[in-house]
């Protein structure tokens, strides 16, 4: 390793101190540089670069720890999850039944043999009640005189002219309403109820049977 001081060439050794040739005749204006050998600055050189490493290594656990300390603050928070159950077919509400209005026919007998009073529909109310009557026997039926009775003494009579006839399986509707007579309905044209629940519904023939 070589230095040049003021003009002279001197060679450094390890430990040693040069000096300039100014330095001798002017003490005053002289400069003093220490010389090392290259061992000397290879372990500098060392101590250097290793320093620099563990500088690297604590700088980048520090931006790792940084990083993941803002993640934390800023990533969403899992909303907990509900508690759920499979649902099921919704159980129908139970209805308890009420018992409709009945009518009770009379009891079996000549007429019963070939017609049935086989309900009686809308008690109570005059606009929707109705008896229907079905005929049992074998052919065809003529209703000409018959009448439809209650216990309050209402009594509906079958019109002779024109003539209902009933086949073998076949059915009237008598109405209280007003209205107009068909094969299959015919009207008592009332404006009041006739039926009452618990009541009895009597039908006889045209011989009071």
């Amino acid at each position: 390793m070589f230095f040049v001081i003021e003009g002279a060439q001197a060679s450094a050794q390890h430990g040693d101190e040069v000096v300039s040739v100014d330095q001798v005749h002017h003490p005053s204006h002289c400069t003093r540089i220490l010389c090392y050998d290259r061992a000397t600055m290879r372990r500098g050189g060392r101590n250097s670069l290793l320093l620099y490493l563990v500088l690297n290594i604590i700088v980048s656990a520090a931006t790792v720890l940084a990083v993941l300390m803002v993640w934390e603050r800023l990533r969403p928070q899992d909303t907990p999850a509900l508690l759920t159950a499979p649902v099921g077919p919704t159980a129908a509400p139970e209805v308890e039944e009420t018992p409709l209005p009945t009518l009770t026919s009379t009891p079996p007998g000549p007429a019963g043999e070939l017609i049935e009073i086989a309900a009686v529909i809308g008690a109570t109310d005059p606009q929707q009640e109705y008896v229907q009557l079905r005929r049992l026997g074998e052919g065809d039926l003529s209703l000409a005189g018959w009448q439809l009775k209650d216990e309050d003494g209402n009594v509906y009579t079958f019109s002779k002219d024109p003539e209902l006839i009933l086949y073998k399986g076949g059915a009237v509707l008598v109405y209280t309403r007003v209205g107009n007579d068909t094969p299959t309905e015919v009207f008592w044209n009332r404006t009041e109820a006739v039926w009452r629940p618990g009541e009895w519904a009597t039908l006889v023939d045209s011989l009071g049977r």
